[in-house]
């Protein structure tokens, strides 16, 4: 089958793992990444300065792209560089570049992660046979409402006879959200990010830390967090909380700040020192509010460590509860600080689930192998 999967750099770090299990199982893959000042760094993508020219580009001429060659074969991968990247001739001229290079390759399957820009919709139309788009979030988080993307979701449910969302809970949520039928709402999931054990230190040893990492948002739930370790201190003084992750905090945390316990670095933190963060917590925390599904869960299984997070979207489905992390009520500071709590009183039990969870990988569970085939029978559907 041949695919051409585009997509945008801040789902990098579950886009590789796919595109590598599809090319594996013999089908031949073409990407295109939406490049602009933006998203130079997202996930696994880590560019200091966007190639001031417009038009396709191969993904080596960003050099500090060229490690990903070490992960996936990257001949087919390409970029769709705007260094404008504001709604206007730029992106329209990019827009017109991209179809063209649709054209030309003659797809059986055109695979958008995420809505269509607003400039790519009415050429869409005469590849609408081919299309599939995966939605990510069936309903923006919240504080990220994106009049934009209501709109792109509105009109391109129209002619898309085919969306994949990425866990059961969602299919109610964007079915009904759009008003798009469910037979036309297919259901897949996440892998683990196994991309992270390229990087970092193999050999990080566990420190005593407490973790969360990922965008700032006020979904995230992150003061519940700090709330719950201010109890959790108490009884265990030596333990710290790390808050890793760029975004803008959205609630006074300098009074957290000023504790010796509690470490936030509030910036883009780069590959090598997010897996040794991973690697080196004890655990890591999901205190989400709402949520769809997490990368932070399953980055952190892709290197043994287990997780806290809250019972809201597809988290429960992420998570075996007692076996490869603990499922609490979200907003809930007594439950948060008492799971903490029960990792720190029982280091045998927390062990155990890091042993469960690579026993899991070994089984199977969170293969993109399997992914990419649930995925190839979508598209033949």
């Amino acid at each position: 089958m041949k695919i051409l999967y585009y997509s945008r750099t801040c789902f990098g770090d579950c886009d590789f793992p796919l595109i590598k299990a599809l090319i594996a199982q013999g089908h031949d893959v073409t990407v295109l990444y939406s490049m602009t000042p933006r998203s130079l760094k997202s996930t696994v993508f880590n560019i200091n300065q966007i190639i001031p020219k417009r038009g396709i580009f191969p993904l080596t001429a960003y050099s500090e792209l060229k490690i990903f060659s070490s992960y996936v074969p990257i001949e087919n991968i390409y970029i769709a560089n705007d260094p404008v990247g504001r709604f206007g001739w730029s992106s329209f001229m990019v827009a017109m570049n991209v179809l063209s290079f649709f054209k030309k390759g003659n797809y059986d399957i055109i695979q958008y992660i995420e809505t269509p820009s607003l400039f790519h919709f009415v050429p869409l139309w005469f590849f609408r046979n081919k299309l599939v788009v995966t939605i990510h979030d069936g309903k923006p988080h919240t504080g990220e409402g994106d009049r934009k993307e209501d709109i792109r979701r509105s009109i391109i449910k129209w002619y898309v006879k085919k969306f994949i969302v990425l866990n059961k809970a969602e299919v109610d949520v964007f079915s009904k959200g759009y008003n798009v039928p469910k037979d036309r709402i297919f259901t897949s999931h996440l892998g683990y990010y196994d991309m992270l054990r390229m990087y970092g230190d193999v050999n990080k040893k566990k420190e005593n830390y407490v973790l969360f990492f990922g965008r700032i948002s006020p979904y995230k739930g992150v003061e519940y967090l700090f709330r719950a370790m201010e109890r959790v201190h108490k009884v265990h003084p030596n333990v710290k909380v790390i808050v890793a992750g760029s975004g803008e905090m959205y609630f006074d945390a300098s009074e957290y700040e000023k504790y010796d316990y509690v470490k936030i670095l509030n910036r883009f933190i780069e590959l090598d020192e997010l897996s040794d963060l991973i690697r080196g917590a004890l655990f890591t925390v999901c205190p989400y509010t709402d949520a769809t599904q997490s990368g932070v869960v399953y980055s952190s299984f892709a290197l043994n460590t287990p997780v806290i997070a809250t019972n809201v979207g597809g988290l429960p489905e992420m998570i075996d509860d007692g076996k490869t992390g603990i499922i609490v009520p979200p907003k809930d500071v007594d439950a948060l600080a008492n799971a903490i709590q029960s990792y720190l009183d029982n280091p045998v039990f927390l062990q155990q689930m890091s042993e469960n969870i690579a026993e899991s990988a070994r089984l199977g569970k969170g293969s993109w192998n399997v992914i990419a085939k649930e995925y190839v029978e979508i598209y033949n559907k």
